[in-house]
């Protein structure tokens, strides 16, 4: 019945660190291009002449593994045809529970070696572009760190002649500056929180981020933030704030980074809400969570786009006007996350968005 098959059968026993010819069908002296079928007995390097080696380590790694492995080699010395391939397919056969025999299907096909050379040519361009990716994440990791530090020394310096003018270290304030005042020092403060995010995600980049934890109070913390973005809302803006807790709110958290985090919700809300409305940061607390809510009554967010929300660089579409990075949303769930806790967002076209953010409370805090 094995002589009827076209595929090459044959069995090779195991002893003394050699392969010994045992049994073959017809077909396998003609696969492997042999005037006779091999004697019992014969090694493996009588043979597999050609490929001798080869086949050798192949029936070395089926004996240490102790599953089937497979070896392809095309156009070897006696093979009639370049287009064709020798597909050798090697079994373990057990007995005693050790690789007692090894039985090899063979097949000379050039099917075999097209689905092979597509295959590789598959995993090549994979590979450049695997390779093509790497060198732009390099490049964008690069320019966060080169654009952070050109922005962080002229924001100082203008923040520190914005102080002085304000303590009136220059002289008395003019009046027609004192209403301008706020807008630029926000501005220098939209400035500053730029080039931190550049930086914080250049460190996640490279795996240098490191939190500095101590213990901070949520309730004060939210309350700064929605103060300090006060000077970026409009007229037509209520920011407000919903203190579901009553009591203080602890976690163990870098103040800074919970800072961006916080800043980043609340600056969001307002610069995605251009015709006002209420933006309400409301606290609470679940379980072992604490509970940090921004919610407005902008644009809101098309379903099709909530997956891109958190992608480092996104912009949605419609909103190319709002200005910012890409980087805010990124960094803000990241860093949420390094934390133990998350980002999570709902939203509605043209009924706003909300963007809830979980962290562990301190342990005995409720």
């Amino acid at each position: 019945m094995l002589d009827a098959l076209p595929v090459g059968i044959g069995v090779f026993e195991h002893s003394n660190d050699d392969f010994r010819f045992r049994y073959g069908n017809r077909a396998l002296a003609s696969v492997l291009m042999l005037d006779r079928m091999p004697s019992d007995g014969q090694s493996v390097r009588e043979v597999f002449r050609d490929e001798q080696d080869a086949i050798i380590e192949l029936f070395r790694l089926v004996r240490v593994s102790r599953e089937p492995q497979t070896y392809f080699a095309a156009a070897g010395g006696r093979v009639p045809e370049e287009n064709q391939i020798w597909n050798i397919d090697a079994y373990p056969v057990f007995s005693a529970g050790r690789v007692s025999y090894i039985m090899v299907l063979a097949e000379q096909t050039d099917e075999k070696l097209q689905a092979r050379q597509r295959e590789l040519l598959e995993a090549n361009r994979l590979r450049q572009k695997a390779d093509h990716l790497a060198s732009l994440e390099k490049a964008k990791s690069e320019f966060l760190r080169l654009a952070s530090h050109e922005l962080r020394a002229p924001a100082a310096m203008l923040g520190g002649y914005l102080s002085m003018i304000e303590d009136e270290s220059l002289g008395p304030i003019p009046e027609w500056l004192r209403p301008v005042l706020p807008l630029l020092k926000a501005k220098t403060a939209q400035i500053n929180l730029l080039a931190n995010e550049m930086v914080e995600a250049a460190r996640l980049e490279d795996g240098r981020l490191q939190l500095k934890r101590k213990r901070v109070e949520l309730r004060e913390l939210l309350r700064r933030s929605l103060t300090d973005a006060e000077p970026n809302a409009t007229p037509k803006h209520r920011l407000r704030f919903d203190d579901r807790v009553g009591h203080e709110l602890w976690v163990l958290g870098d103040p800074m980074r919970l800072e961006i985090v916080m800043g980043n919700l609340v600056d969001n809300a307002i610069k995605y809400s251009p015709a006002g409305g209420d933006v309400t940061a409301q606290v609470s607390a679940v379980g072992g969570l604490a509970i940090l809510s921004v919610r407005d009554q902008g644009i809101g967010i098309a379903a099709e786009d909530m997956s891109r929300l958190f992608v480092r660089f996104s912009r949605l579409a419609p909103f190319g006007e709002v200005p910012g990075t890409g980087l805010g949303l990124y960094l803000a769930r990241e860093l949420a996350r390094l934390h133990g806790g998350d980002i999570v967002a709902v939203s509605k076209p043209g009924k706003g968005s909300e963007f809830t953010l979980s962290l562990p409370l301190e342990s005995g805090t409720t």
